[in-house]
């Protein structure tokens, strides 16, 4: 293991609570730059700030105003992207949003350090592709981003563009599938990038006859993955930046294990439709869409489904449902066709069975973060800033069960800051997936500092942390044997 690099990934106690807007600092930190001390406490702003430290960034100067605990990171001059954790506008049953969605608060803190390692030079833009029936006029409006803005430009004299990066929106979620309730949007305003993975794809070699994306109509899905073709289509802004800052949150996922940096790395993808999700039908059909049925009929039922799906027109299939849900006897036949794990409202994909979001998950990490295999000339550079002052276990990502960890965790590798998180959170590495997969391509020793959190190498696996509850069928994933939360669906 001599040879194998050493990452550290800071940790720190941030409390459970966030600070109220402009979320200033508590204390006029010698680096700090801004005119507003809050009146309160704010223990995010000092975690992100005691993790910057623990790190030892710009060590030599830490407590003089010099301090520029970013300035290895960022040069004046350069395109920043910030890309938080924003897949909704809502937890989907009601429940705390901050449990799905980066706070404004740990992105005001990281904006903080970055506009001074620019020193009034360069371009920092906020930025995601949200879930495609997030409204971000709602979003816009709980994170408080529009006077979040104004705060910049009144203070900093600086423009920060937050921005909604998406080609196309649904208002109806009862749409989900049809492109025909698709809403076009201008999304990044830098357009978008198409980068092919070629024979470097993990979905090379596997026939793409099951392949399943956003939309019903799989065709397009399809396309992206043939031939030896894996295509995947990238918001430029993101693709092309010098520096790209990660903010995700410290939430659990059905279809993956666990959601941080890596998988949060989806939402650089502008044409979602490139993404393959699942692969249609049971495992016993070459699928992995639900897991294997207990009533042979349901083999059957679905795969009428697919072919009615695959076969008829968008258009006839949408208006035959809708008709359909019209009379009692329409809806009789529907839920005579409704397999048993579709009665129970069950996700598709979402078990520890899913042989597919992870592999695209890979795909996305080796494109965006590794360059396999079309370098973008200068290598970017990362940073990782993990929201989990409050976070979500159970049915993540978009209605976890809330639980507030109270922790900030901060890491300059991706990959290295998702291990340390998934050790903290309880999970397994090794049962997720994509973190196995590219741990084994590109093995990392990985140890935590904090001052809060008794443990130091990830792979001590003894001391109990921060107790995540694990998704439903994904039992093995938890250190500690836990069963998964209440769930909001009827299992």
């Amino acid at each position: 293991m001599a040879d194998v690099p050493l990452h550290s990934v800071a940790a720190t106690r941030g409390g459970t609570e966030y600070p109220e807007f402009p979320y200033a600092p508590a204390k006029a930190y010698p680096e700090y730059s801004g005119r507003d001390v809050a009146d309160a406490p704010n223990g995010v702003y000092a975690a992100v700030r005691e993790n910057f430290r623990l790190l030892g960034f710009d060590a030599a100067r830490f407590g003089t105003p010099q301090w520029n605990p970013l300035g290895h990171l960022i040069r004046p001059g350069d395109a920043v992207f910030i890309k938080p954790n924003w897949v909704d506008h809502r937890h989907r049953f009601g429940d705390d949003v901050w449990s799905v969605i980066t706070h404004p608060s740990v992105i005001r803190a990281v904006l903080d350090y970055v506009l001074l390692a620019l020193q009034g030079t360069g371009r920092v833009v906020v930025g995601d592709n949200p879930h495609v029936d997030t409204n971000f006029a709602e979003l816009r409006k709980l994170s408080r981003l529009d006077e979040l803005a104004a705060y910049y430009r009144e203070t900093r004299g600086v423009d920060v563009p937050f921005l909604d990066c998406r080609l196309w929106t649904l208002e109806n979620l009862d749409l989900y599938g049809y492109k025909a309730g698709r809403i076009p949007l201008p999304g990044d305003p830098a357009g978008v990038v198409e980068a092919d993975l070629g024979s470097h794809s993990l979905f090379q070699g596997i026939s793409d006859a099951h392949f399943r994306g956003t939309y019903n109509d799989r065709a397009e899905t399809r396309a992206f993955h043939r031939n030896g073709r894996h295509a995947y289509v990238f918001s430029k802004s993101m693709y092309a930046a010098d520096v790209f800052i990660s903010i995700p949150k410290l939430k659990s996922h059905a279809k993956v294990g666990a959601t941080l940096n890596i998988k949060g790395l989806i939402g650089t993808i502008a044409n979602k439709n490139c993404l393959v999700h699942w692969r249609i039908g049971f495992p016993s059909q070459g699928g992995d869409e639900y897991p294997e049925p207990i009533q042979r009929a349901d083999r059957f039922k679905l795969s009428v489904q697919h072919f009615l799906m695959d076969h008829l027109p968008e258009k006839v299939h949408l208006a035959a449902r809708n008709l359909l849900r019209k009379f009692p006897p329409g809806r009789a036949l529907m839920r005579g066709f409704q397999t048993e794990a579709q009665r129970k409202r069950m996700l598709r994909g979402s078990a520890a069975l899913n042989d597919t979001t992870w592999r695209m998950t890979c795909d996305v990490y080796n494109l965006f973060v590794r360059d396999l295999p079309h370098a973008r000339g200068a290598p970017m550079r990362f940073l990782s800033v993990i929201d989990g002052i409050r976070g979500g276990d159970t049915d993540g990502p978009h209605f976890p069960c809330p639980i507030s960890p109270g922790v900030v965790v901060t890491g300059a590798d991706l990959l290295a800051t998702d291990l340390a998180a998934v050790r903290l959170m309880d999970y397994d590495d090794g049962q997720i997936q994509y973190l196995r997969h590219l741990e084994s391509q590109t093995p990392r020793r990985v140890r935590i500092l904090s001052a809060d959190l008794p443990l130091d190498d990830v792979r001590e696996r003894e001391t109990p942390m921060l107790g995540y509850r694990p998704p439903y069928r994904w039992e093995n994933i938890s250190l500690r044997e836990l069963k998964p939360g209440p769930s909001y669906l009827p299992l």
